[in-house]
């Protein structure tokens, strides 16, 4: 059975910012008192710019920043769920692509806006290392709990590309994104998602179909939040949801949608999807101290 494609759809308005105005903070002051993610997706320079930042990229500046930053984070109770270095926009097309993903939970509104208020120990790193993000506000609708942890093991071998593209719905070219990076390494897939009915009740049916093959490919589902808003950067028309679920290696991944019962159910994915995001991310080592 051959599985519908998955267009490289891109947004009608796709914006990155380094630096929030106050209304952008209204997306968070409205929401209930009690924990919630921020959804990091970061673009960085490629050099650092502004004087003490000299020879450093930007990616290195913007982790003086967050040094700068680990204190505050560890008072007011805050959680890395997952960070990401990304890898490759395997579906979807944005100019620049994001570099960098992290979930970052928060105890409350209040202990958000607390911390946006202090500059930390090195404010000026932020700027110099920073292209662009979008900071998104979201409510945890499932985690990745204790016994979840994904089983590692030795690649499958792959059926020939051809077959590949007839069996997942990826071109060739977004199979070869997939597949650019260490094959014997666990990757990450995040999921951008816009769904075309507002129950996503469509989507569900894939999810459920997909549910036994993602078990038996030793995959570990991480997170899945609503997007509720933007304090940096913009997006129309905006995404719903933003998923993490961690494979053994690529080859489990492309085997996951090769496999006969997620091609019989991936017409529910093409049409409950508005709007699809894929990047494939290795696991990132950000130091907050916690």
């Amino acid at each position: 059975m051959s599985a519908p494609g998955f267009e490289d759809s891109a947004l009608d308005v796709y914006e990155i910012e380094v630096l929030p105005d106050s209304s952008a903070l209204q997306s968070v002051t409205g929401r209930p008192d009690e924990r919630f993610v921020m959804v990091n997706m970061l673009v960085f320079k490629d050099m650092a710019e502004g004087e003490g930042f000299e020879g450093l990229t930007g990616r290195e500046a913007y982790q003086l920043y967050l040094e700068g930053l680990r204190d505050a984070q560890m008072a007011i109770d805050s959680r890395l769920i997952w960070a990401g270095d990304v890898q490759a926009q395997v579906v979807g097309s944005s100019d620049p692509i994001f570099q960098s993903m992290a979930l970052l939970e928060y105890a409350s509104p209040t202990a958000f806006l607390g911390f946006a208020t202090q500059p930390g120990d090195n404010p000026e790193a932020r700027s110099a290392g920073l292209e662009g993000q979008w900071l998104v506000p979201s409510t945890t609708l499932s985690e990745g709990g204790a016994g979840s942890e994904s089983t590692g093991s030795a690649p499958e071998e792959l059926p020939d590309i051809d077959t590949l593209v007839e069996a997942t719905g990826f071109s060739e070219e977004q199979i070869e994104r997939v597949l650019d990076g260490p094959e014997d390494e666990p990757v990450f897939i995040v999921e951008l998602l816009r769904f075309t009915d507002g129950d996503r009740s469509t989507y569900a049916e894939y999810e459920a179909g997909i549910a036994p093959v993602l078990q038996e490919q030793g995959a570990r589902f991480v997170w899945r939040g609503s997007y509720d808003g933007f304090v940096l950067g913009a997006a129309e028309p905006s995404f719903d949801e933003q998923t993490v679920t961690e494979y053994p290696n690529r080859a489990a991944y492309l085997l996951t949608l090769s496999d006969p019962r997620v091609a019989a159910v991936s017409s529910f994915r093409a049409d409950g999807l508005a709007t699809h995001w894929i990047y494939t991310a290795g696991e990132e080592e950000i130091d907050l101290g916690f």
